[in-house]
């Protein structure tokens, strides 16, 4: 007797531990899943690139008070009113990285800090504002984003 209660237990524990172990995932049929696919190639007509007039693009010009950040000693470009920029970073080694860049191609790059502890990467400063938006002019092609900031 005790050898068939034995034989019936483990008999019972395999036949539990093999229900148990099914997937309880359902599975869900695709009805076009087995369906090749096609492909069909259109090309887009060809058109000549448009040139947008120089007086559409958003200027952007914001007014900030800033400082120059830690480590930068260039104090005579902050005697200018119109900066020009090309950065905005809220990590000092990024920002730092990319003055070093600049300074590197010959630019007289520098960093300064807004009140929000923001950091912009100036390329350029100017007296007239003119002069800042015939720079940006100048470098759109390598700094597409830059804009001009102005002292408080």
């Amino acid at each position: 007797m005790n050898k068939k209660f034995r034989l019936l237990l483990y008999v019972g524990v395999i036949a539990v531990t093999l229900v148990s172990c099914k997937s309880k995932q359902k599975v869900t049929e695709i009805p076009a899943a087995n369906v090749p696919a096609t492909t069909t190639t259109t090309t887009p007509p060809v058109t000549s690139p448009r040139t947008a007039p120089a007086t559409s693009q958003n200027e952007v010009t914001r007014s900030e008070s800033f400082r120059l950040a830690d480590g930068e000693t260039n104090n005579g470009a902050l005697s200018k009113r119109y900066h020009v920029v090309v950065g905005a970073f809220g990590n000092h080694d990024n920002a730092r990285r990319l003055r070093n860049t600049l300074t590197d191609q010959g630019h007289n790059a520098l960093t300064v800090q807004n009140e929000t502890g923001m950091l912009r990467v100036i390329i350029g400063s100017y007296d007239e504002y003119s002069e800042a938006k015939s720079y940006i002019e100048q470098i759109r092609g390598s700094y597409p984003d830059a804009w001009v900031l102005v002292q408080k």
